[in-house]
């Protein structure tokens, strides 16, 4: 059989778009008390997921021949000019409302804070409260694991698999299970966010990474069906993650459901409804960042507005997913991509020497255009 690289892997794309709105709902489900308790989800932990697809991504796409300097400041560029944009532009944004006395879910926000926010140090273990746009704290552990990538390439290049695996289990198990006084709560790593949420980010993106790997090795299981099999995985564990608050049983179907999916769809030339599930995914990096804005200056405000009551939570939950959506969409569209184009062209070196896709797979910071990458 042959065996397909996949320029785009759309499905994980897709999956990051209901990653996103799965923690817009986390969200959203706080603006009344009296909101069923089956509401209640553990969807905070998609974040994590992101960080999982971010080191798959970005390691899949990353070209073996880059080494040196010179490299890894493209990459660098290429990330941030990814991440940073929006970043800056939903900073900003709250600064204002900061100014003008309308505070959101963190309403801590003195000049430190935007220091720390403007330099994407507030997961690093500098501060002791969330500031601004809380969310953005994963962006922050994201770029921790920006700047440590290129060892993080060199271990998995070094070791086997099999090591590598044990590796990323002992960071998982030492991060999240022994009693460390970092988090703000003992052992509760899953929890983490300004209290050195870089390292909750980084057994998962490592785990992206070692995804990569064994993705490199699947060449004999390429088959169609097996990429519905993944989409199975998928919706199994979004469903059993709103049951059960169980983190490490998360991990595990998020990284099955990665690694059976994108072996799948490999064998696909174009995925059916690639456009539109590409499309959706280039939405979810914006959700997730501007959805704390929305949240703040129209969710919150028409729930109390129209006097809705908890039972109408689920179909107003779709309606703000909808309008978070187009929202996205448009930023997409008019902010995020062209600023992106604007700083790449600081980057180093030919973009098109680099075996890089066309498309655009987001990451979290989660989640990232494979593109970027290189």
């Amino acid at each position: 059989m042959e065996v397909r690289e996949p320029k785009r892997f759309v499905l994980l794309d897709f999956y990051r778009f209901i990653a996103a709105l799965g923690v817009f709902i986390f969200h959203l489900k706080n603006i009344d008390k009296g909101i069923s308790p089956a509401w209640n989800g553990s969807y905070g932990l998609f974040v994590d997921m992101f960080f999982i697809l971010s080191g798959f991504v970005i390691s899949y796409s990353y070209p073996a021949t880059s080494t040196g300097l010179r490299s890894y400041v493209r990459f660098l560029v290429r990330r941030i000019a990814r991440i940073y944009p929006l970043h800056l532009l939903t900073l900003l944004i709250f600064a204002v409302l900061a100014l003008v006395g309308i505070s959101g879910p963190t309403s801590r926000a003195s000049w430190l804070d935007f220091l720390h926010n403007l330099l994407l140090v507030q997961a690093w273990g500098v501060t002791d409260h969330l500031s601004f746009n809380s969310p953005a704290w994963s962006i922050s552990a994201e770029l921790f694991c920006y700047v440590l990538f290129p060892l993080f390439m060199l271990l998995a290049g070094r070791v086997s698999p099999l090591m590598l695996a044990i590796i990323v289990a002992l960071c998982y198990g030492i991060l999240a299970h022994a009693h460390l006084p970092i988090w703000q709560e003992r052992s509760q790593m899953y929890g983490a966010t300004f209290d050195f949420g870089m390292l909750r980010a980084l057994p998962s993106f490592l785990n992206g990474i070692l995804l990569t790997v064994l993705f490199r090795l699947s060449s004999d299981y390429r088959r169609k069906p097996v990429a519905f099999a993944g989409i199975a995985l998928f919706a199994g564990s979004v469903l059993i993650l709103n049951l059960y608050a169980k983190p490490d049983l998360a991990i595990i179907l998020f990284s099955l459901a990665i690694l059976v999916t994108a072996t799948g769809e490999s064998a696909f030339a174009r995925f059916p409804g690639s456009d539109w599930l590409g499309r959706l995914g280039n939405t979810s990096y914006a959700i997730y960042m501007v959805h704390e804005v929305l949240l703040i200056l129209l969710f919150k405000p028409a729930w109390h507005y129209f006097g809705l009551q908890p039972s109408m939570f689920p179909v107003f939950a779709l309606v703000c997913c909808i309008i978070l959506t187009v929202v996205a969409d448009v930023t997409y569209h008019y902010v995020e991509n062209p600023a992106r184009k604007l700083i790449n062209r600081l980057a180093p070196g030919d973009a098109r020497s680099a075996r890089i896709p066309k498309a655009e797979p987001l990451d979290l910071s989660e989640t990232r255009q494979a593109a970027n990458a290189s």
